[in-house]
């Protein structure tokens, strides 16, 4: 009995987890497959929007904001990539940095 208990741990040990896990089947999928988009699809979904994540954390690193402003941005970036706040904030704040730079050229 201990002898099946590691075989089947030196099985799940030489086993290579994808990087990105995405589940197989859905339940969406059971009753409208047509719905429901293909597993290569939902892992280039996931892909592009992690790329976007860092694309927006470097973004707000290279601004000029207080610490803990951008400690709670970057957490808002976490729990919800597609923030309108973190897009405003971008906005404005790159508004008034071109402001800047036209009225104090360096």
């Amino acid at each position: 009995m201990l002898f099946f208990v590691g075989m089947g741990m030196a099985v799940a040990q030489d086993s290579i987890r994808p990087k990105i896990k995405i589940q197989k089947r859905t339940l969406l999928n059971q009753f409208e497959s047509n719905y429901v988009l293909s597993v290569s699809e939902r892992i280039a979904l996931k892909q592009s929007r992690i790329a976007y994540q860092y694309r927006t954390k470097k973004i707000l690193d290279t601004m000029k904001l207080s610490d803990r402003k951008r400690r709670r941005l970057i957490k808002e970036l976490k729990q919800n990539p597609f923030s309108e706040r973190i897009s405003e904030i971008i906005t404005t704040e790159s508004k008034s940095e071109k402001i800047s730079k036209e009225n104090f050229p360096d």
